[in-house]
């Protein structure tokens, strides 16, 4: 938005707000460049409403961008929708040929079109903060101390778990969840944020604390520091595991599992999905989220619901598998800037019926439990840039 080319800053614009459809639409002929030049012809007029509306949404000291739908992404969008709509043409120009129009045409619309489907997911999921956490982790239920009491920096929870990376006795055993309706399931894994923010009066820097726990198969030496959890896709709530690792079946998942190494447990990664939300503002999603490794998806032979609206997982018994969202503890960064959540956190549960087939076919002994704690200070980055 700053760019004095009305050109560049079309294109900056439509890299930053339409990049994904298109690349989705696997760039349809001629429709970034229409877009684009329906944009330059409304250069002035975007920037004025644009400006108009940030001053409006923030106060005169602020340095936030506004999370709201501003005149720029509306533009955007009327422009990809009008270029859309000679889609057809466009191919045909081309010299592409098209046998079924109607098939085309839903095709087209759907790849183009907009998608919170990830969000949506993640805020049905969301429960109120739960008190299930590793016994070493029952301090953390105490949210952002250091808020009110200075001395509450650096946070007691990673003061107590620091150079601690595996649990051994009793403390390795699983954690069992505390709320109904899942009462007695067992926690797979949990990661929480506890971020506040920085301020002038009085000066201090952000701080955040970052906790997670999960059971984990490791054989050899974990590096101190590093997560007890995974990275992976998330379209195991939406899609059979077949159709994500094609030709594997329970038996063949069974014998994965036999030689299994790493967390039970992942963070979703959306980056490249369908859609993504950007980072840090607009309809989007919570920051955290877990994702159970496909292997073990396949050897209970789960399922998402039909239809899918949550993080959950079902068997001919009924959920078996499911993914917890929650934040809270509202604060804000001594300005006029929107309140803003302190707390987010995730979990991933799975029923005990299932947990003692899971540990059986991992073998109880093999079995760990991983825990870690780190705070920073002076980093506002999300997660995966922490």
């Amino acid at each position: 938005m700053t760019r004095n080319n009305p050109l560049e800053q079309a294109e900056d614009l439509v890299r930053l707000l339409l990049n994904g459809r298109l690349a989705h639409a696997n760039e349809p002929p001629g429709v970034r460049d229409s877009v684009v030049q329906k944009m330059v012809g409304q250069a002035e007029t975007i920037n004025e409403r644009t400006r108009e509306q940030i001053d409006q949404l923030r106060s005169p000291s602020s340095r936030s961008f506004p999370d709201a739908y501003l005149n720029y992404e509306e533009e955007a969008e009327n422009a990809l929708q009008q270029a859309a709509a000679g889609g057809k043409v466009m191919y045909l120009r081309e010299g592409f040929l098209i046998d079924d129009t109607r098939k085309f045409e839903a095709a087209f619309a759907f790849a183009l079109s907009p998608s919170a489907r990830w969000a949506s997911l993640q805020e049905s999921s969301r429960v109120p903060r739960p008190t299930t956490r590793h016994h070493l982790l029952a301090r953390s239920l105490t949210a952002i101390p250091w808020q009110d009491n200075e001395d509450e920096w650096p946070p007691p929870t990673a003061i107590d778990l620091d150079r601690m990376r595996n649990l051994s006795g009793q403390d390795a055993e699983p954690v069992r969840v505390a709320e109904k309706p899942f009462s007695s399931w067992v926690q797979l894994g949990m990661l929480e944020r506890q971020v506040t923010l920085a301020s002038s009066y009085p000066k201090q820097p952000s701080r955040q604390l970052l906790i997670s726990s999960s059971l984990e198969i490791a054989e050899e030496p974990i590096p101190m520091g590093s997560m007890p959890l995974g990275t992976s896709r998330p379209n195991i709530w939406l899609t059979t595991y077949d159709h994500l690792l094609p030709g594997i079946d329970q038996a063949s998942a069974a014998e994965i599992l036999e030689d299994f190494q790493g967390p039970l447990s992942a963070m979703a990664s959306y980056r490249g999905q369908r859609g993504e939300p950007h980072r840090h503002r607009g309809v989007g999603l919570h920051p955290l989220s877990l994702v159970p490794r496909f292997e073990i998806v396949a050897f209970l032979n789960l399922r998402p619901e039909s239809p899918p609206v949550r993080h959950c997982l079902v068997d001919d018994q009924g959920p078996a598998l499911v993914g917890r969202n929650w934040r809270g503890f509202l604060i804000h960064d001594g300005s006029y800037s929107p309140l803003t959540p302190a707390v987010h956190g995730t979990d991933l549960i799975v029923r005990p019926d299932l947990y003692e087939r899971l540990e059986k076919a991992l073998g109880k002994n093999r079995i760990q439990s991983g825990i870690a704690a780190r705070h920073f200070e002076g980093e506002d980055d999300d997660i995966e840039d922490s």
